[in-house]
């Protein structure tokens, strides 16, 4: 058996590339995590995943301190390189910070979809991010309103946990006809959350600009400047393509 075929197998059939991976999804929840909770997370034997952390600590894609690790710069750099995120972050950054200086409580994101997931590429969480870091690469709950917007612009998107095919069709026809969506859920993190699309040159849904609260009572509110938040960053967004020539992300 050569090293390829042994190493393969030590990773359970999967190939070096997915289980590096596999750590490295493990690492972006931000926590310093230790080589036990590493190697259970990404479901690989300890011996595999130490061998892999070495590499990426030797690439610079994971950082080691004490024993413990979390995602390294060469990582966090050429993440700020994906245009999509880059160019919504920069045609958000002002309407979000005027969303923000209005509201004296409360959290506002961005997130697009990534692989079935929801992933927050921008946020300014305040006093919810002691609840639920609005950061940017976490990946958000299952049926939230920024997800149900998101799935507005795909059809096929399978329902999320907690979700009949039936329930979830309705969730995100209610989003499509109302152009926002609530998540009044308080049992997972006492949060609720109302969102609205942002939308590309096409008109179509390429993010998800959201409100995320502790009291139910607040929603309402905050509802018609989410709307008028998300309108004012697809208009900047729709700008900064035709200037750099593209129609869309």
């Amino acid at each position: 058996m050569n090293e390829a075929t042994m190493e393969k197998a030590a990773l359970g059939g999967r190939g070096v590339l997915e289980g590096a991976f596999a750590l490295l999804e493990a690492l972006a929840h931000g926590a310093e995590l230790g080589l036990t909770q590493l190697a259970s997370a990404a479901g690989l034997p300890k011996a595999t995943a130490y061998r892999l952390l070495n590499q990426l600590v030797a690439e610079g894609a994971v950082q080691r301190r004490s024993g413990r690790y979390q995602i390294g710069p060469r990582v966090f750099r050429l993440g700020q390189t994906w245009q999509p995120a880059r160019l919504l972050r920069a045609a958000s950054a002002r309407p979000l910070g005027q969303l923000t200086a209005t509201s004296d409580r409360g959290g506002f994101s961005l997130s697009v979809t990534d692989r079935g997931h929801t992933m927050l590429i921008g946020g300014i969480g305040r006093e919810i991010d002691a609840v639920f870091p609005l950061r940017a690469g976490t990946l958000l709950p299952s049926g939230t309103a920024a997800e149900q917007v998101l799935a507005i612009g795909h059809p096929n998107h399978q329902p999320p946990e907690g979700f009949s095919p039936r329930e979830w069709s309705r969730q995100v026809t209610l989003a499509r006809e109302r152009g926002l969506a609530y998540d009044t859920d308080l049992s997972r993190f006492g949060l609720a959350c109302v969102a609205a699309p942002v939308r590309g040159p096409g008109g179509e849904v390429v993010a998800a600009l959201a409100a995320t609260v502790g009291e139910l009572n607040r929603l309402p509110a905050l509802a018609e400047a989410v709307v008028r938040t998300a309108g004012l960053v697809s208009a900047n967004l729709t700008r900064l393509l035709r200037s750099q020539g593209a129609m869309s992300l």
